[in-house]
């Protein structure tokens, strides 16, 4: 797993029995990642994109073999503002790729329903 942004590391250890790493960024965004087995310690600097710990097999409401659970909030207690973490990661572009060759780029796109 690797941090999204550069900051602190405010946490690292068991959340509820699951391992958790949180991150404190320079402007107050706090992201949690787990579970997150870590290789960082509380107090620890970490730049964007440094390992900090490892996604841990799956476990009970995770269907894949292993998945994230990724937050972010500005503050805390009653006043913790939850953001989308997507958010942190920059301009993210999507592009879309044609389902057939009619939907190739200059054309007018179809409609698709699915049942």
């Amino acid at each position: 797993m690797l941090a999204a942004r550069a900051g602190t590391v405010h946490f690292a250890g068991l959340v509820a029995g699951k391992p958790t790493v949180s991150i404190r960024h320079g402007d107050g965004v706090l992201t949690t990642y787990e579970p997150v087995i870590a290789r960082v310690r509380r107090g620890e600097h970490v730049g964007r994109g440094q390992v900090i710990g490892v996604l841990a097999a799956g476990h009970e409401g995770c269907r894949a073999a292993a998945c994230l659970h990724w937050g972010a909030r500005r503050g805390s207690g009653r006043d913790a503002v939850y953001l989308n973490p997507l958010g942190l990661l920059g301009v993210l572009r999507v592009r879309l790729k044609p389902l057939t060759p009619e939907d190739a780029p200059g054309r007018a796109p179809r409609a698709v329903a699915r049942r």
